[in-house]
């Protein structure tokens, strides 16, 4: 037999998977080598017959074509001239969309969409070319994440080719609605213009010459006017420990430094000016003083409780902050105090192994001494026989076998306290050496009000009311994401959420009604939004329906103002080596155009953005941080709960024991989560409830108010009356149970109902209806975060009629409307 046919069987050992794992030239020589290994090159020859000579040639042939078709494009013959081809295809269109531009300006029609969709082609031109030119420095960035082995080999190749063909898509889209707008079918509204105009905090909005506006940005995106128009005008400045000197003073240059990048920010009317504390000691702090190293964290790289790292700050602060402060020339400012704090303090814990400082235990004991006044009694909580406080030890990372019991309770509580005193320190310093006193905002981990830990010393309800400008880097997941390492809930397609939805919502939802519902008179800061990607996940083709539906589903839930994590290009194109890249937003046109888009679109609107926020919430849910502290499955609890309240449309929000007693109405419902573990105090507010007439709801009441904070059994558990017991079951059937089981909402003017495409009753379309109190127009906000299309049915009550505008468009819509998922309606109604 001949040897071609002998070596068949090599075939089978490089399969579909490893060609994917090997790129460019690599894969031209790996194909090459086993295709010339099966036609015996190099090996002994079969020369008895001329048919396998003949055969053996037209193989040659075959292998030729398959290397030809193999190499990358860069080095393909025809690479150059396709590329050209593609490029001059971008070119004209991009052309035609300023022809149409020019002709819709001299017709006064709105061109700021299409002026963002314009920067993006033009940007991705020159990106792309960068990264055609450059793609060995692309491979190199790319190489840089531990999961690179996880993604497509091509990807950094095909970058370039994948920018331009997305630019096409953008420009085409760009195109048919310019079109759309001269042939007068629809009428855009113009956004603010926020490169001019002033711009003021006014309770929990900003507002531009009057006008409630979401200032926005991306991270890393150049102070340059065409970027900005584009994209947002957020400005700010960086400074941290290590710009403060020994003698406790910071370099000229530095502070020259500062001076000038506010004052470039101001020249551009950014606002507000986002100055972001950084909290990495400078060198000679830990050479002279190593013991502040003790206990320090991945963003927080010393000990809070250090009296020496206090007073640098405060030196820092007194040099850094009247200096920009001048430059700001009374353009609003935000003190951001601090990156993704976080102090875990349990085993495995993130850097939990780095304990805490003496500085820390001793004032543990300290802490112990002032709540349990004598040792016997911190012995009886404790089981221990210690003669004095301050033998008082607890091994470092705390073992979470001891969740439940006193010794947990206290070393989380007073973990919260103390990091509750650092934030307010941080506060009290930024604004004392602030002339005009700005508000402080802090960025917490998207994850930490959902998650189940507690050892982390924040403090939610604490740190909320402490800023006067809450914040947060909330996430958002869309469907088809790809998963890296850790956070991969709802992937279960059968019973996760991304069985249900377009995109997970409901971490970021749940984190701004919380704060929304402790604090509805303040604004909220993402200032690292994780919408497009974070290091647990990347969506490598981005839609601009899901970035539009996300987008309006934060500010239409009470987000203020917005960064989102991250553009990483440089004026000339070129791609940052700070991050990884892959799958980012300096990499996705398509996804950056429909960022640039909808902020416009949202600011356009946003006094009815604004609106659909609600002001009074009637489904109170219990948040009880004692609970959150012992019991492990309480905050998944509290989560499925919300998403099934959230199902029923109605208006959701939190109550802590701070405000329970006020909360309390005749027209409220609270309710009560499987809540193991509450104070004396706290529970003997909740019992007084009923008599206040608020409709209580308890979930699992056997299981509820069993012990005290610290674990002790409690005698009068079964002494709360209420109006409803019920199960956690999967989210839709606690929907469904909330809605026979709650009393009616208060009624609306538009009876609204949401079906399947077969007319059955359906879940996913978040619904909100404000009435304007002077007009009487009705505004309603529809998004569909379903995954399926649904139909909404809009229909007066009480006999009226009228007419209803899609405001987006400007244009008449009808009572039914068909909502493919992530689609977003803003409409008005006007009854008669």
């Amino acid at each position: 037999m001949n040897e071609i046919y002998e070596n068949d069987s090599y075939e089978s050992t490089m399969g579909e998977r490893d060609m994917l794992r090997v790129g460019g030239w690599d894969r031209v020589a790996l194909i090459g080598k086993t295709l010339f290994k099966c036609l015996g090159v190099g090996g002994s020859q079969t020369r008895s017959n001329h048919a396998g000579l003949g055969r053996n040639c037209a193989v040659m042939w075959i292998c030729i074509l398959v290397l030809f078709c193999a190499m990358p494009s860069t080095v393909r013959g025809q690479s150059e001239s396709e590329w050209t081809s593609l490029k001059r295809d971008v070119q004209q269109r991009l052309g035609k969309l300023n022809s149409l531009m020019h002709d819709a300006e001299t017709r006064g029609i709105c061109t700021d969409y299409a002026s963002v969709s314009r920067h993006v082609i033009t940007t991705y031109l020159m990106a792309a070319q960068h990264d055609r030119d450059h793609v060995e420095e692309v491979r190199k960035i790319f190489q840089q994440v531990w999961w690179i082995k996880k993604t497509d080999p091509k990807e950094a190749d095909m970058l370039p080719w994948n920018e331009l063909r997305a630019c096409i898509d953008v420009a085409d889209h760009a195109i048919a609605e310019l079109e759309t707008q001269l042939t007068g079918k629809i009428t855009l509204a113009s956004p603010p213009d926020f490169s001019k105009g002033t711009v003021t905090l006014n309770s929990a909005y900003y507002r531009l010459d009057g006008q409630p506006v979401f200032p926005h940005s991306l991270v890393w995106l150049p102070a340059d006017p065409d970027y900005m128009q584009a994209w947002g005008h957020l400005g700010g400045a960086f400074y941290q420990l290590t710009n403060l000197r020994s003698d406790g003073t910071v370099a000229v240059r530095t502070l020259e430094g500062l001076t000038k990048q506010t004052e470039v920010d101001v020249s551009y009317n950014a606002a507000p000016l986002v100055h972001l504390l950084g909290h990495t000691p400078a060198k000679w702090m830990t050479q002279t003083h190593p013991e502040i190293s003790q206990g320090k964290r991945n963003f927080t790289k010393y000990d809070i409780d250090s009296s020496l790292v206090r007073d640098w700050l405060n030196r820092l602060c007194e040099a850094v902050l009247p200096v920009v402060a001048q430059a700001a020339g009374g353009q609003p400012q935000v003190h951001l105090l601090a990156n993704e704090p976080h102090f875990a303090t349990k085993k495995r814990g993130w850097l939990a192994e780095n304990g805490v400082s003496e500085i820390t235990m001793q004032k543990y004991r300290q802490w112990l001494g002032a709540k349990y006044s004598t040792v016997d009694t911190l012995n009886r909580f404790y089981g221990k026989s210690y003669a004095a406080f301050s033998e008082v030890t607890i091994e470092m990372p705390i073992d979470p076998a001891l969740r439940g019991t006193a010794v947990w309770y206290d070393w989380c509580r007073f973990n919260m306290d103390r990091v509750n005193d650092w934030f307010a320190f941080l506060k009290e310093t930024t604004q004392r050496h602030d002339p005009e006193r700005s508000p402080v905002s802090i960025k917490t981990l998207g994850h930490t009000l959902g998650s189940s830990d507690r050892d982390g010393g924040m403090d939610i309800e604490f740190l909320t009311r402490l800023q006067d400008i809450p914040g947060s880097d909330l996430r958002v997941v869309p469907q088809g994401a790809t998963f890296y390492g850790k956070n991969e809930d709802g992937r279960d397609t059968e019973t996760g959420w991304a069985s249900r939805y377009a995109y997970l919502w409901v971490d970021q939802s749940m984190v701004l009604d919380f704060t929304k519902s402790l604090c509805p008179d303040r604004s909220f800061y993402d200032s690292e939004w994780h919408g497009f990607g974070t290091v647990s996940w990347r969506h490598y083709r981005l839609n601009r329906q899901y970035v539009r539906s996300a987008m309006w589903l934060a500010f239409s839930h009470g987000m203020g103002l917005i960064n989102p994590w991250l553009w990483g290009r440089k004026i000339d194109g070129s791609l940052s080596d700070k991050a990884d890249h892959i799958g980012e937003l300096a990499t996705q046109p398509i996804a950056v155009d429909a960022y640039g888009r909808v902020m416009k679109e949202l600011n356009a609107h946003a006094e009815d953005v604004v609106a659909a926020v609600p002001s009074r919430r009637d489904i109170l849910i219990f948040y009880c941080e004692d609970s959150a502290i012992q019991d492990a499955q309480y905050m998944e609890h509290v989560t499925e709960i919300y998403e099934a309240l959230k199902l029923t449309n109605r208006k959701i929000g939190f109550v802590t024991a701070t405000d329970l007693e006020n909360a309390a109405e005749a027209s409220r419902v609270i309710v009560i989560p499987p809540t193991a573990f509450i104070s004396d105090d706290s529970f003997a507010i909740l019992k007084k409830l009923p008599s206040s007439g608020a409709h209580m709801v308890v979930f699992e009441g056997e299981r509820c108010f069993q012990k005290n904070e610290l674990g002790t059994q409690r005698s009068d558990a079964g002494e709360l009356a209420v109006d409803a017991d019920m199960r956690v079951a999967p989210v839709l059937e606690m929907t469904k149970e909330f809605e026979r089981t709650l009393p009616s909402a208060a009624a609306m003017p538009l009876e609204i109902k949401v079906t399947d495409e077969s007319g059955q009753k359906a879940y996913g379309v978040f619904v909100s209806q404000s009435v304007h109190p002077q007009t009487g127009v009705v505004t309603i906000v529809l998004n569909n975060v379903g995954n399926s299309i649904r139909r909404v049915r809009l229909r007066p009550v009480a006999n009226k009629s009228g007419t209803m505008i899609d405001m987006i468009e400007k244009r008449r819509v009808g009572g039914t409307i068909e909502m493919k998922p992530c689609d977003v309606r803003l409409l008005k109604a006007n009854l008669q």
